[in-house]
């Protein structure tokens, strides 16, 4: 028989929460732009995702007051803008990209500011905000999706070579990419 060995009930979300890492971004009611890390995220539906944040963060307080934000999935090569906007919260830096010293594009249809060059963007309306409010489980319908056309395979509808490039969320500092342990 196996041998196992006993954690604390707080690493189940190491266990089943080390998923793909996502930036959220948003844009504030009076127009400053952030950007955050995120590694607890899904698919809820197939024109839908899911995103869970902490209620405090600048990112919920902007999702609560436009009900928009974008779902970006960044590459390995993007590790430090990553690491950069996941470690500080917008409360302190006012707009995340400038902070960050990162030259935003903006999504096409919602109009938000974006890290540039990632690997694909989901532009989302919040669906379900009073769960939203209460849980910080962010639902958002896709308005529009976009993904760099080298890592798309139209022949079988998938991201195909775009998922050896994602980050997986390890702990604080670590990532796994293309089966590999990241430290930052």
């Amino acid at each position: 028989m196996a041998e196992y060995k006993t954690l604390i009930t707080r690493d189940v979300s190491r266990l089943v929460g080390g998923g793909q890492v996502v930036n959220v971004s948003t844009l504030s009611k009076d127009g400053v732009g952030d950007v955050m890390s995120a590694a607890w995220n899904t698919a809820y539906d197939s024109d839908m995702v899911l995103v869970v944040l902490d209620l405090g963060h600048t990112t919920t307080r902007n999702i609560k007051d436009t009900g928009k934000f974008v779902v970006s999935i960044p590459s390995i090569e993007q590790i430090s803008e990553v690491y950069k906007v996941g470690s500080e919260h917008g409360r302190i830096t006012g707009d995340k990209f400038k902070w960050a010293g990162i030259k935003p594009e903006i999504s096409p249809k919602l109009n938000i500011p974006v890290i540039p060059g990632e690997m694909a963007y989901i532009e989302s309306e919040l669906e379900e905000p009073e769960v939203f409010k209460k849980t910080g489980v962010a639902i958002g319908r896709a308005v529009n999706v976009y993904v760099r056309s080298d890592l798309w395979d139209d022949q079988s509808s998938s991201f195909g070579k775009g998922f050896v490039h994602a980050l997986h969320y390890v702990d604080e500092s670590t990532f796994y990419a293309d089966g590999k342990l990241i430290r930052q």
